[in-house]
């Protein structure tokens, strides 16, 4: 039996106790945004008939890939067997099980029916991606949910350690299907593209990789070493992503396919090419890359760099989303016909930034009760099992 020892922050500093303070208020923002939809149902959001997905689900795919990037992370490390980021790798598992709860709550309440959600599972296809992700979403919370089990005690079992690659794997796997839900679909040319999972893999390993970064800095186990290797997976991720947003954007373009040139004409230029340009471009790449590179192994740098990197992955998600399908598919269409929920521009109302800040506030609020549990075991000892 081998005693490992791990830095530990003893008593809470004020980067947690702002983190409980800021996912308590964005939980009780959720309650309020929950009872609204609830009472109200769809129509106190600002989606409809021609724009029937807004902020929920980008923020669920969001969320989603960086639970799966999270996820790998951990399992790359246990697979290792590098004992010394071993906290790095408890804290990744519950980085991706808060970010899945959190992102399965978004797709729910998206749902005109969330209380028939279990027939997804039960009286799905298998022919479907759909109904295949619904099978992969349960296999994916149960092995969540039982890596921190055994994690409980402070200890790593050799479970982890021996089958953690096949772990690994099935992120990946996870990862990919989940692309594959927007890849499959013919009828959006925006979306429809064997490099679309790949994007989506790139993009979860950099969230994922943030979030893990900007909590390690929270609870004050990011030292420097760890802040260079983590640092330096997000930088080759970050290069990854821009290098696939560069085909995509360039071949795209200049094929001149219409209903693909729209969409891309619209991230970049459209009334949010903000979104494009300053949250995701900006923020979300080169603000991080900038302090990855001049700050090389500085914790504070590093977190904050995972933290602007794990904030702008809900401008990624709504660049992929909004823009397919505000389209026309009929030119005219919004002017042939009027009412509520038939019109091409959408904008979250008050109801959906409540709602998306609450799931926020329960992932947060995940993952400051499991480091409260689960810290003081770790704080004194990692046990390594043979």
């Amino acid at each position: 039996m081998k005693t490992i020892s791990t830095p530990t922050q003893g008593k809470a500093g004020l980067p947690v106790r702002v983190s409980w303070l800021l996912a308590v208020v964005f939980a009780v923002a959720g309650v309020a945004g929950i009872i609204w939809r609830f009472i109200g149902g769809h129509s106190a959001a600002d989606y409809g008939s021609y724009v029937p997905w807004g902020l929920w689900i980008a923020a669920y795919v969001a969320l989603i890939g960086a639970s799966a990037g999270a996820f790998a992370y951990a399992a790359f490390i246990f697979t290792q067997r590098r004992k010394d980021h071993y906290p790095m790798a408890v804290m990744a598992t519950l980085v991706a099980f808060g970010a899945f709860a959190a992102g399965m709550l978004n797709v729910w309440l998206d749902l005109g029916h969330p209380m028939r959600a279990w027939k997804l599972v039960f009286q799905t296809s298998f022919g479907s991606v759909m109904g295949l992700m619904a099978w992969l979403y349960v296999a994916y919370g149960l092995i969540l949910l039982v890596g921190l089990y055994r994690m409980r005690k402070g200890t790593i079992p050799s479970l982890l350690e021996r089958y953690s690659w096949v772990a690994f794997l099935f992120a990946v796997l996870f990862a990919g299907a989940e692309g594959s839900l927007f890849g499959v679909v013919g009828a959006q040319p925006l979306w429809e593209s064997g490099l679309t999972p790949i994007l989506f893999l790139a993009e979860s390993g950099l969230f994922g990789l943030g979030l893990v970064a900007a909590a390690a800095w929270i609870f004050g186990i990011l030292d420097s070493a760890r802040a260079r290797t983590i640092g330096t997976g997000m930088l080759i991720m970050g290069a990854a992503v821009l290098v696939m947003e560069w085909a995509e954007f360039s071949t795209g373009l200049m094929a001149g396919v219409p209903g693909k040139t729209e969409g891309l004409l619209a991230i970049i230029a459209g009334p949010y090419w903000w979104v494009f340009w300053i949250l995701h471009f900006g923020l979300g790449l080169v603000v991080p890359a900038v302090l990855l590179i001049y700050k090389r192994g500085d914790a504070m740098a590093t977190g904050l760099a995972g933290a602007l990197v794990g904030a702008m992955a809900i401008a990624s998600k709504l660049n992929l989303i909004l823009p397919a399908i505000a389209q026309e598919e009929i030119a005219s269409l919004s002017e042939a016909f009027s009412g509520p929920g038939l019109g091409t521009t959408y904008f979250p109302t008050a109801m959906e930034w409540l709602v998306w800040m609450g799931t926020l506030g329960l992932a947060g609020l995940v993952v400051l009760t499991g480091h409260r549990y689960l810290a003081p075991h770790f704080a004194k000892t990692l046990q390594e099992t043979k």
